[in-house]
């Protein structure tokens, strides 16, 4: 039994903490409420590294347990701590700086999917929304899709936060690690017509997303057949990052914009690349371009309805969820156990 303690404001935001994902290490680890109890210190975000309790930061003087930096999220990866292609970094607390062995996209094999990416394992409610969704789309043949983008050809959604300025233009070329946030930006200002639309707080004001009951489900509701193309471009751009935005798109019965270079994994599940519009290598006003162009022939429609023929595979194979997460049960302990093996037999709590 591995016994971690975790803290912070995002802590919440850990394969150890959804409840989706909960019975994964039952038996396997333990959350302490003490971190004189800890093998390990788990946080999900360096601000919560950054506001450790002081008992933490004495027990780590005390002990030397690794402390250690679980992020599920390239953008806080490339915002806040910068260093996203580093194992080993140090991190200034208010009690002085520890070290840290970041386990992120970039830097370990936990969030690296085989089948269905990481994000949509956290909640339940991502699969059971695709699982029928995909089923009726793929039910719609290319009749069906033909009709459906010729009433919507010109219709362009935006739906994300509206971020610009310097601070999310990073790139780390070696990883493959773009900021996409300014970049998505200026694309959906650049946009014009009386068919576009940008959605959500950032953009309109009213209600945050996150102050709603279930947000995704709002989202789909609002979107489902209401729009030609809708923007699934992620905060980031990391080879094994994908979330719930472009599924939700293709869901929606809409045409995906994304951003993914040669090397993203989305490339590898086994979609029509005609399906959805890359719009890798472009410049926001190039992109835009792209974006308002007609599209909606028949080797589109063909490679639509094969998407949703995959989705509906894929998502309807309850065995490929089963696995996904069997994965990442693996990857997170395997992980865990190769700290406690560099720091020793020493660890209370561990079993040889």
């Amino acid at each position: 039994m591995i016994r971690v303690f975790t803290t912070g404001r995002h802590a919440h935001r850990s394969p150890l903490r959804y409840p989706a994902l909960a019975d994964l290490f039952q038996g396997e680890i333990t959350q302490v409420t003490r971190p004189d109890e800890a093998d390990l210190y788990v946080f999900a975000h360096s601000v919560d590294i950054a506001e450790a309790p002081h008992a933490m930061v004495a027990d780590w003087r005390a002990r030397r347990r690794p402390v250690v930096l679980l992020s599920e999220e390239p953008f806080w990866d490339t915002i806040w701590t910068r260093r996203p292609m580093e194992r080993h970094i140090s991190l200034e607390t208010g009690f002085g700086a520890l070290p840290v062995v970041q386990l992120a996209h970039a830097t370990s094999a936990i969030f690296r999917f085989r089948e269905i990416p990481y994000y949509l394992l956290t909640n339940n409610r991502f699969a059971n929304a695709y699982r029928w969704r995909f089923a009726r789309n793929a039910s719609r043949g290319a009749r069906y899709w033909r009709r459906h983008f010729a009433a919507r050809e010109e219709d362009l959604t935006f739906m994300f936060e509206r971020r610009p300025g310097a601070l999310h233009d990073v790139k780390w070329p070696a990883g493959d690690i773009v900021g996409l946030c300014a970049w998505r930006t200026t694309l959906a200002e650049r946009c014009e017509g009386d068919k576009v639309q940008r959605l959500g707080q950032s953009w309109q004001g009213g209600v945050s997303r996150f102050d709603l009951a279930n947000w995704h489900f709002d989202k789909l509701m609002r979107l489902d057949g209401a729009t030609g193309t809708l923007a699934a471009i992620e905060n980031t751009h990391q080879p094994d990052y994908l979330t719930e935005k472009l599924f939700d798109a293709f869901a929606c019965g809409a045409r995906p914009l994304y951003h993914a270079s040669p090397g993203h994994r989305l490339h590898q599940l086994g979609l029509p690349e005609g399906s959805w519009l890359n719009l890798h290598g472009l410049t926001p006003e190039q992109a835009a371009g792209r974006a308002r162009q007609p599209f909606a022939g028949d080797a589109f429609i063909e490679a639509f309805h094969g998407a949703q023929l995959r989705l509906a595979a894929l998502f309807g194979d309850a065995g490929a969820l089963v696995r996904e997460r069997r994965r990442l049960r693996s990857e997170v302990l395997g992980a865990f156990a190769t700290l406690l093996e560099v720091h020793g037999d020493t660890a209370p709590g561990v079993c040889p």
